[in-house]
């Protein structure tokens, strides 16, 4: 007996999503901070801002203080005690004002330093008058023979050089700047910007100019010297410096940083410790002062200072170069960093959960060998050595940064074609409140500039179902020839 087929009723899927959902953060482990958790968690507090976000800039300050005093144990060597941060937040997030917050014990030392600055220089001023005027005085000697001259010029001896500027943090630098200023600033500095956009999207990081400014930010974190070559003023090569970084940037600016293939080959964006918090805005509902956290701030702010008011280990001769000793892993530290270097490896293998993001994971072991030197120095500058238990803090926080540089690596991969697509979409969705688009309007007052690249982005989002062919539909009250319906809401 023949049984007729049923119809088999199909029930339309709706839109393919162009970009796979980024998963959520993980909370920051604000505790394993040690004595940076008080902090961190005072100032989320005080601001209501994200815990990860506020302790990215508590890391940022400490380890600012910390880098001029010892250099960092590894498994493989010595590295300076020195961390790069980007933190990606939206505008609105109370970036600046935790940021400020963080580094009040920073400002208020370089405050310290104009004044000690401005009666340094009146003081080398009246000293430099006397060498010169001294020096032309010889110079200008007709009575005294060669060798008389010399003789006293070299009992006069060098200028005086001017007092160090009183500058340790630099929020809008190129590294051109940077590299010409050396001479005159100290030892140990710190790139730090509410405003990394500026940065990211400035001179350094134009097209000519990025791989360089790459490398010298690789060096700048690696420890390495810092080589300046110019015609007019021939090649300068200084050792001898720390630098730490925390750039605040809104998404787009990271998400073009993210994913440059140059920043990434080159090496860039695995020295830094990347996390993008979930927002709280909407949730800030406390209005009144906390007196706690407004304490514990102040007297992290009195540390900051004092640890950079001590002496910095000079190279011998020099002003400006320093000699840290090494702050030396204890042998249960060395133990349990060990072995977790040998479970980060692991994890990049094919299919592990670091798999696409191996040039972070490969050095996250050095990543928790800095951040235990920056906690153990915060806590006492001349420790004899860094434990197991501040290791093992600092290999959960360097986890929690693992973490996130493969969530947000997913996110990075994205076709330039595709993330067009998706900016289209978004904009149709957030600034378009007609149900039909046209290819005029979209032309016109969509997010792209040339025609192309928006017939590009409307034909993807046709492919995907996001839009519905409806040529002859209004838009802006006239039929038009090529016109989408907007499929708004996808359907369960």
């Amino acid at each position: 007996m023949n049984i007729a087929a049923q119809p088999i009723e199909y029930k339309p899927e709706g839109p393919t999503p162009l970009i796979r959902d980024m998963p959520d953060a993980a909370p920051f482990p604000v505790a394993a901070l040690g004595p940076l958790h008080e902090p961190a968690e005072a100032i989320a507090r005080a601001t209501e801002a994200p815990v990860a976000m506020c302790a990215a800039s508590v890391l940022a300050s400490a380890a600012l203080a910390a880098q001029g005093h010892r250099d960092a144990e590894t498994l493989n060597g010595t590295a300076p005690a020195s961390l790069f941060l980007l933190t990606v937040a939206e505008s609105g997030e109370r970036k600046s004002t935790a940021d400020r917050l963080a580094m009040r014990g920073v400002r208020d030392f370089e405050a310290d330093l104009r004044t000690e600055y401005d009666i340094a220089r009146d003081h080398w001023r009246d000293q430099h008058e006397v060498w010169q005027a001294t020096r032309a005085k010889i110079v200008k000697d007709r009575k005294a023979d060669t060798a008389a001259k010399r003789a006293d010029l070299q009992a006069l001896g060098q200028e005086p050089p001017a007092p160090l500027k009183p500058h340790i943090v630099a929020s809008a630098p190129t590294i051109e700047g940077i590299t010409k200023h050396l001479p005159e600033l100290r030892a140990s500095l710190g790139i730090m910007t509410e405003e990394g956009g500026a940065l990211i999207g400035g001179h350094s990081m134009k097209a000519e100019n990025r791989l360089a400014t790459c490398a010298s930010f690789s060096a700048m974190w690696d420890g390495s010297p810092l080589d300046r070559w110019r015609a007019s003023e021939g090649t300068q090569c200084y050792t001898g410096r720390r630098f730490s970084a925390h750039l605040l940037v809104q998404p787009v600016a990271a998400e073009a940083l993210l994913s440059d293939p140059l920043a990434s080959g080159q090496g860039l964006l695995a020295r830094f410790l990347t996390c993008r918090p979930a927002s709280r805005i909407g949730t800030r509902l406390r209005m009144d002062k906390d007196a706690q956290a407004e304490a514990q701030i102040a007297s992290f702010a009195a540390r900051i200072r004092s640890l950079l008011s001590r002496d910095l280990p000079l190279a011998d001769g020099k002003r400006n170069e320093l000699a840290p000793p090494v702050l030396p892993l204890a042998r249960d530290a060395r133990d349990v960093l060990t072995a977790f270097a040998r479970e980060v490896e692991k994890a990049q293998g094919p299919g592990g959960p670091f798999e696409d993001a191996r040039a972070f994971a490969s050095k996250t072991a050095e990543h928790a060998a800095r951040l235990a030197a920056v906690l153990t120095i915060y806590a006492d500058p001349d420790a004899a050595e860094v434990t197991g238990a501040t290791m093992a803090g600092a290999i959960e926080v360097a986890t929690f940064y693992a973490n996130e540089a493969a969530r947000l690596a997913d996110a990075a991969i994205v076709p330039p074609d595709v993330a067009d697509a998706e900016r289209m979409r978004l904009w149709l969705l957030r600034s378009w409140g007609e149900p039909h688009i046209s290819a005029r309007a979209a032309a016109q007052r969509g997010p792209f500039k040339v025609t192309d690249r928006t017939r590009k982005a409307l034909q993807k989002l046709e492919a995907h179902g996001w839009l519905i062919e409806a040529d002859g539909a209004k838009v802006e009250g006239k039929p038009r020839r090529e016109a989408w319906r907007i499929v708004r809401e996808v359907q369960p």
